[in-house]
């Protein structure tokens, strides 16, 4: 498991948004998407529930 991973995984978690934080992490949406979709298949688990766009 990368540290990239946790990063991502926190500030998701904190934002409560891909895109906010991909916003302050300076990358992009479907990088954070990435390395979620990664985290998850590796700990064989959904760690977010998705709701599209409020």
């Amino acid at each position: 498991m990368e540290t990239r991973h946790l990063q991502i995984f926190v500030a998701v978690y904190r934002t409560k948004s891909f895109t906010k934080a991909a916003e302050q992490l300076y990358t992009s949406q479907p990088t954070v998407s990435e390395h979620i979709q990664n985290l998850e298949a590796r700990l064989n688990c959904r760690l977010f529930d998705r709701l599209g766009r409020k």
